[in-house]
């Protein structure tokens, strides 16, 4: 009788350690499985910048081509057009484009490190709006007075934004996000560049929410017209 009384304690002691057992088992599976989910969200997360750089820089180099290969290498008003210009610094005839320095992150050693090569360039004209280039009385065509360019400025934030003008104004926002910009002809790129042909180079960069840099590049070359 003595001895059936002492199991019963030994046997609940026994029942209580399984029990914490299998709770701690369960609080580690717990913590596993929500280490797991935040990870997998994190990916996500990065997996979206990623994809919303690369969204941009498609975007903004399918706009810049579109705008530049109805343009020419031209003498318009005794001024030459394209005309290049480093981080807003825009003067004589083409100033309309000049703007403030935009905001520069990357360090010496970073692949987007450097200055904005910015660009003014001419577009021909076409008064009668029916998507073709005006011509005058001998057949050449008519080169518009209006200045179109593509900058690069800052926002409150600090945030970069490229914009498209027309004579300083009817600002278009392109894309965000972006480190650096670069137009090159065939001098201001070591001959790299084929005669009568735009090069650009856009570089991307954002954080994420843990601080990592997440960085983006595209680039073409473009003929003009007269190329």
């Amino acid at each position: 009788m003595n001895s059936l009384h002492a199991s019963r304690p030994a046997r609940a002691g026994f029942a209580l350690l399984e029990l914490m057992i299998g709770t701690l088992i369960l609080l580690l599976l717990v913590g596993a499985l929500t280490q797991s989910l935040r990870m997998m969200s994190q990916g996500t997360a990065s997996t979206d910048i990623d994809g919303q750089l690369q969204t941009q820089a498609q975007q903004a180099l399918r706009s810049i081509i579109a705008s530049l290969k109805p343009s020419g290498f031209v003498t318009v008003g005794g001024n030459s057009f394209p005309y290049l210009f480093e981080d807003g610094n825009a003067t004589g005839a083409h100033a309309a484009s000049a703007h403030a320095a935009p905001t520069h992150t990357a360090s010496a050693t970073d692949p987007d490190f450097g200055p904005n090569r910015e660009i003014v360039f001419v577009r021909p004209a076409d008064a009668d709006n029916d998507n073709r280039p005006d011509l005058d009385a001998a057949g050449n065509m008519i080169w518009s007075g209006d200045q179109f360019s593509y900058v690069l400025v800052s926002r409150v934030d600090g945030s970069n934004v490229l914009q498209r003008r027309v004579n300083g104004g009817a600002i278009r926002a392109i894309a965000n996000n972006i480190e650096r910009i670069t137009f090159d002809n065939n001098a201001s790129s070591g001959f790299q560049v084929p005669l009568r042909a735009i090069r650009v180079r856009i570089w991307l960069r954002e954080r994420d929410a843990r601080g990592a840099l997440h960085r983006y590049f595209t680039e073409a070359v473009v003929k003009l017209r007269n190329g």
